[in-house]
């Protein structure tokens, strides 16, 4: 009949209508489920990449400290090279004006020393001449008397004060070399300590400059990586932004939906139950 008809239309389109409420419903629980562990994956992400960009922040900033440190250490191993050989100049301009003097001094003792051996030589000839002629005279009796001739009584301590003067003179050459001697030794140690500082100072130099130029390299690196985390960093919040777009209406009113959605689709099963006969009780 027609009346058979129309309810078995009405029926039909229920149950189409039944059949849509539910996939919908399916549909936005799938949705608020994507929509939670999405956010939630983004968060994690976003806090990981933040922790992230904050070592690199602290690796690069540590990394500036070392090159500085590194640069500084550098200049001031060039800088104590360069005055160590300024002391070394010093030194040997020092020595120099030492050995000079030390020339000079051995010189004039030298010189001195001949003098006074000439002198003393000429005095201990002519006191010998004299003595001799001494003997000599006792053996002849002049003709006419004469006043006895007898040597400076002062001559003897002369020639001893010039025999004092040879000996302090040759003391003075003797103590004068021994000391030149000292002198050299001595300088030619600071000339050895000076270039095994200088040896250890350029090998500094080598190493830290090696080390300078991986800790640049190890910041060009660190400074790539965190404009890359930057970069990361905006994709994912240009990515929760478009969440939140997405579901931020679905997560606020997900459970009133769904009871909304159950609720039509409860009284469309009880209108089919009228019409196929049932009770609503």
């Amino acid at each position: 009949s027609v009346e058979l008809d129309g309810f078995t239309k009405v029926k039909a389109a229920i149950d189409k209508m039944i059949s849509a409420l539910k996939v919908q419903q399916a549909d936005e629980v799938k949705k608020n489920d994507w929509c939670k562990d999405g956010l939630h994956q983004n968060e994690m992400d976003t806090e990981k990449k933040n922790d992230q960009k904050g070592d690199l922040e602290a690796l690069i900033d540590k990394l500036a400290s070392d090159i500085k440190a590194l640069n500084d250490g550098i200049a001031e191993a060039k800088a104590q090279i360069v005055q160590l050989h300024v002391d070394l100049q010093r030194a040997s301009d020092d020595r120099a004006n030492e050995n000079n003097e030390f020339q000079q001094t051995v010189a004039d003792q030298t010189t001195t020393v001949e003098v006074l051996k000439k002198a003393l030589d000429r005095l201990a000839k002519f006191y010998d001449l004299l003595q001799q002629g001494e003997v000599a005279g006792d053996r002849q009796t002049p003709p006419v008397p004469q006043m006895e001739y007898k040597p400076n009584a002062g001559s003897t301590g002369v020639m001893e004060m010039i025999e004092k003067l040879i000996h302090e003179a040759r003391e003075l050459v003797a103590e004068a070399k021994k000391s030149e001697s000292e002198a050299q030794a001595a300088y030619e140690q600071t000339v050895a300590d000076t270039n095994r500082s200088v040896e250890d100072l350029q090998k500094e130099i080598v190493s830290k400059t090696q080390a300078l130029s991986e800790t640049e390299e190890d910041k060009r690196q660190a400074e790539s990586d965190h404009a890359d985390t930057l970069k990361e960093l905006e994709g994912l919040a240009k990515y929760e932004a478009k969440l939140h777009k997405d579901c931020d209406f679905l997560l606020k009113n997900f459970d009133l939906r769904q009871k909304a959605r159950q609720d039509e689709l409860e009284s469309l099963q009880q209108a089919k139950s009228i019409l196929n006969g049932a009770s609503l009780a």
